[in-house]
Parts: C-alpha cells; structure tokens; sequence
C-alpha cells in the first residue's frame, strides 16, 4: 500500500484539479450565457447536461473513493497533510451535496420541462439559481483542489517519496 500511496496522491490532485477547472470553465460559459435570450439559453443547456451528466457521476464516486483511500491511508493522523486531505474531502463531499440538491434537480428539470421554442416564464430565475449553486460548488472545488495540493506537497510527503 506504501508504494501506491504517492501515485495515488498525484492522481487524486490531478482528477480534483481537472474537475475544479472544468467547473470554472462552466462557470465562464454560464457567465456568457447571461446575455442571450431564454431560447438559446435553453438550446445550449440541453446537450451540455446529457454529455456531463454521465461523465459527472462517475467522476465524482472515482475522486472521493480515491480521497477516502487517501486519507485512511495517512498514518499520522495529528499532521497537517491529514487535516488537509481531510478539508479537501469534506469540501468535495459538500459540492457533491450541493450539486445533489440543487444543481442536479435544477438540470432534471430544464431536460424534461422545458421547451427551445417555448422556455418557462421564470427560465431566468431559474438560470440565477443554479449559477449560484454552481459558483458555490466551483468555490468547493477549488478548495479542495488547493487543500489536496498542499497536503501531496507538505514536507514530510516530499521526504518519503
């Protein structure tokens, strides 16, 4: 286990970074998208949620078993790369709540409801909503991937690798 433990950190850091600059990205392209009108806002909506959906949920289940390997294989618990991986865990953990609770009903909702030509009176609302749960699980994101940083690259990681 020792041995997969500083592959494992790298890829874990690695993914937590992908998915945190993945989701500013999104966060870029909603920003844009406050502009248009609530047709094209819709157009656009429905083919993103059926391609990141799929990919989403594994993602995620692969980043936090990954963490949860991490963190139990820590074997000095009262060190600060423990209390880091731990912080980055919870804020993953809390952006996957977020996104179950909010985004995810949010997504299900413009994919089964609405309509390009006839989007509903209160798309913006709407929109507003899940920018916001979106900004706040991108804020979770890149906690976590800066908590997982400096936890691969405190100082007694660099002296056992």
């Amino acid at each position: 286990m020792a041995a997969i433990v500083p592959g494992l950190r790298v890829g874990n850091v690695l993914l937590v970074g992908l998915l945190a600059g993945v989701l500013v990205g999104i966060l870029m392209v909603e920003t844009a998208l406050l502009e248009v009108p609530a047709s094209v806002y819709t157009a656009v909506q429905k083919p993103k949620h059926e391609i990141f959906e799929p990919i989403a949920v594994v993602y995620a289940l692969i980043v936090v078993s990954g963490i949860i390997v991490l963190a139990l294989s820590r074997r000095e618990f009262r060190t600060a790369a423990f209390a880091l991986t731990v912080a980055g865990m919870l804020c993953l953990m809390a952006s996957i709540v977020t996104t179950l609770l909010v985004n995810v009903p949010i997504n299900a909702e413009i994919m089964e409801t609405w309509s390009v030509a006839h989007p509903p009176a209160d798309w913006a609302e709407v929109r507003d909503r899940w920018n916001l749960f979106h900004t706040i699980r991108t804020a979770l994101n890149a906690v976590a991937f800066l908590c997982l940083l400096l936890a691969a690259t405190s100082s007694r990681n660099r002296a056992r690798a």
